[in-house]
């Protein structure tokens, strides 16, 4: 029998988007910054990335809190995240940064992730100047 909570998502969905949003709280992001269609894209792209695997639930999770660092980072930009969390913290979301950008790959997880960010226009105005760079600095090659 189908529940209307299956047909509408059921519980692991909503669960997964309640584990970003306090996550992204913790990260100093406001959830408000997420509409529920970066939601749903962010659940879809970790199912995808978790698919297959031996424990799904638990890289779901792991999944979900690693987005909301990386958007934390893109959000509050490495200024902000070096004065909340440290420059150790900083150096480790910026190199996880810095590794998609290197990397070249536009749809791994983090990449999605990046360029949601920025299509929705909630970057820190230096993490928005460092991919324009970056775009720009391809294109000359």
């Amino acid at each position: 029998m189908v529940t209307i909570q299956d047909f509408f998502g059921g519980s692991k969905r909503r669960a997964a988007v309640q584990l970003l949003d306090r996550s992204l709280d913790t990260f100093g992001v406001n959830p408000a910054y997420v509409d529920d269609g970066m939601r749903f894209a962010i659940y879809r792209w970790a199912q995808e990335a978790a698919a297959g695997t031996v424990s799904e639930s638990g890289v779901m999770d792991a999944l979900m809190r690693r987005a909301a660092e990386l958007i934390s980072f893109c959000v509050l930009g490495p200024g902000e995240t070096e004065a909340a969390w440290g420059p150790g913290v900083r150096r480790e979301r910026e190199a996880r940064f810095d590794a998609v950008l290197a990397n070249g790959d536009e749809e791994s997880f983090d990449a999605k992730l990046i360029k949601l960010v920025l299509a929705k226009e909630i970057a820190a105005p230096d993490i928005q100047a460092r991919v324009s760079l970056e775009d720009s600095e391809s294109e000359k090659s």
